[in-house]
């Protein structure tokens, strides 16, 4: 396999992902550096930076858990924390533009969110709304809609 061509990455900067492309890179074109671009032969295949890490390690971490289910405990709530927080601090941060991050780091970051989402995710199909689950999802929620909020007020003139 050969490296595409200058004229060719260009053109894939350009463009951007793309109606399907955005699947697996659901950045706007000019925020396309939070992705990784891979070329499958000539076609070039935008992926984001942080899901590469989030959903293999949360569907590693359901899988696991189908295999060896674990009861639920009193380390969940701090599990889940520790794994959310450092993607949702990184987010927020290149969000409100105090830090453009990087691709290894948001991967990172994925794994750890993908591994707390995967114990949720396992939580919930255990026992439907269990009050963990349904608090961790609750707080990512909220974390959005604060950082969203805030970033929405920055722009305004």
């Amino acid at each position: 396999m050969h490296a595409p061509s200058p004229a060719a990455r260009e053109r894939a900067l350009r463009r951007g992902p793309g109606f399907l492309g955005f699947l697996l890179a659901h950045h706007r074109p000019e925020e396309l550096e939070r992705c990784y671009l891979v070329w499958c032969g000539a076609r070039p295949v935008w992926l984001c930076a942080r899901c590469v890490g989030l959903y293999p390690a949360l569907l590693l971490t359901l899988g696991l858990q189908l295999a060896w289910p674990l009861p639920p405990g009193p380390w969940d709530p701090p599990f889940l924390a520790v794994g959310s927080l450092p993607a949702l601090a990184d987010w927020a941060l290149a969000r409100l533009g105090r830090t453009p991050g990087s691709n290894p780091r948001r991967t990172w970051t994925g794994v750890l969110l993908g591994l707390a989402l995967g114990r949720t995710a396992a939580l919930h199909g255990a026992q439907p709304f269990h009050p963990t689950a349904v608090v961790h999802l609750a707080a990512l929620a909220a974390w959005l809609l604060v950082v969203e909020l805030s970033a929405w007020l920055r722009r305004r003139p």
